[in-house]
């Protein structure tokens, strides 16, 4: 049943880039990344306060530590994802974003020190020709010629990730990550409601946007993570992230299901050079 699950946290993760792209064409990021975590707070916060009645006392290091995971993991991460995927493809944008474990790794090995050597170095390589594939549209030699803005905010998701999974590490040493991911919801979407003061509200908002917000909100955001965790509970957390690589595919299906994107031949082949190169370095322990 376990495994079920995951496959399905997979398959709700991916629905992300659909969803999100949907509403990114009617609310500016960070509106749109406002109503997200607000629809998700709601939740989060009443389960965080049933599982520990002391969850709002923290001291002053905790709190900055769990203010860095708001700022980084849903302040910034959310800005990156809302306005890139207002640019490009649900399918382009999803295929950038599996580059989350190799900056992971990266910055890992800057902040720790760690080596990273052979067969690791030879699926980060992979990956990264993915990745190139994918931004130059099929075409290589011209890279920077077909680098957009699309593609850098894009970017810019995997190095706020990386940042956010490295200050959970600390800031697990004292809380759970249930309080944890409570205290990013509320502080980083204080952050995002002093920005997004400064940007207008539509005139109108089709049923569809909201129907994709509260999927942000409540499936992409509540459940997913409850079940990601109970995974981690029960498999550890390498077995577990193995399952991340299942997101860039259900996005790529349901860009084309949903959306009707055309998903062109560079994509789907970046697609098995990025997943290839991260289970390779995910099977090495």
């Amino acid at each position: 049943m376990i495994y079920l699950k995951l496959i399905l946290v997979a398959l709700f993760w991916g629905g992300t880039f659909i969803a999100t792209r949907i509403a990114a064409q009617t609310f500016e990021p960070f509106m749109g990344a406002s109503i997200r975590y607000l629809i998700a707070s709601v939740v989060l916060v009443p389960m965080a306060y049933q599982v520990n009645r002391r969850f709002h006392s923290v001291n002053r290091g905790q709190f900055w530590q769990l203010c860095l995971l708001g700022f980084s993991g849903i302040f910034a991460y959310n800005f990156f994802f809302f306005k890139g995927l207002k640019l490009v493809p649900a399918s382009h944008g999803a295929l950038l974003v599996a580059l989350n474990p190799i900056m992971v790794m990266l910055l890992s090995a800057w902040k720790y020190g760690e080596r990273i050597r052979g067969i690791k170095v030879a699926g980060m390589f992979i990956s990264l020709m993915g990745v190139v594939l994918v931004i130059s549209r099929g075409h290589p030699l011209q890279l920077f010629k077909s680098f957009e803005w699309g593609d850098a905010f894009m970017l810019g998701c995997p190095v706020t990730w990386a940042i956010y999974t490295l200050a959970g590490k600390e800031a697990l040493k004292k809380t759970s990550p249930l309080e944890a991911s409570a205290w990013a919801s509320i502080t980083g979407l204080a952050m995002l409601l002093l920005f997004a003061g400064f940007e207008s509200y539509p005139p109108t908002v089709p049923a569809k946007v909201w129907i994709a917000l509260s999927y942000l909100g409540l499936i992409g955001t509540v459940l997913a993570f409850v079940w990601y965790y109970e995974g981690v509970s029960r498999l550890g957390v390498t077995r577990t992230a193995i399952f991340n690589n299942l997101v860039p595919v259900f996005a790529l299906l349901l860009s084309v299901l949903i959306l009707r994107e055309e998903v062109f031949w560079y994509s789907w082949m970046g697609a098995v050079l990025v997943i290839t190169g991260v289970v390779i370095i995910n099977r090495v322990r």
